[in-house]
């Protein structure tokens, strides 16, 4: 796992690009995420794995949004990432874990070529306030052992927004 200080080394050499880069969001061994301002949730109570389920977007005003227990929210990341040589690894902030807020429930781990900004799946265990750029969670860098011929180029990459499933497409 990359060091807070070789994470700088690396965002400065470009072989890790996060935008925007603040190096106060760096920590002893990972890098502070923040929230955009906006959330999709889903429309429908069942959702099904074989079509694309209808969304509504919310807007976070900067007075703050909250979100209530059983609902996913989908959000994303201010930071776009990329990099070649490691592997990212999403994680919640313990901050934002202490209050029952969860930032993902199965992807945190990211890919060597992913490039774009991370789409969040939030849950809360009871109603929280959330906030547009407030701290939501942590990236961390993996160095990849081996060969590096296999690329991540699937159909969430550089997109931008937030990325509803697109499980209904393997069917």
């Amino acid at each position: 796992m990359l060091t807070g200080e070789e994470i700088i080394k690396r965002v400065k050499d470009g072989s890790i690009v996060i935008k925007p880069f603040d190096e106060s969001n760096i920590n002893p061994n990972s890098y502070n995420i923040t929230l955009a301002d906006e959330l999709l949730v889903h429309t429908e109570d069942t959702l099904d794995c074989k079509k694309e389920n209808a969304v509504k977007k919310i807007k976070i005003p900067k007075e703050g949004y909250t979100l209530v227990p059983n609902v996913l929210y989908l959000g994303r990341t201010n930071e776009y990432t990329e990099c070649e040589k490691y592997v990212p690894l999403l994680s919640g902030r313990s901050s934002v874990g202490r209050i029952g807020l969860t930032t993902h429930l199965s992807a945190g781990c990211g890919a060597a070529g992913f490039k774009g900004n991370w789409t969040l799946g939030i849950t809360c265990v009871t109603p929280t306030k959330v906030y547009p750029n407030m701290e939501i969670g942590q990236i961390y860098f993996f160095p990849l052992i081996g060969d590096n011929n296999i690329k991540y180029s699937g159909r969430y990459n550089n997109i931008g927004e937030i990325n509803n499933s697109k499980m209904h497409e393997q069917f």
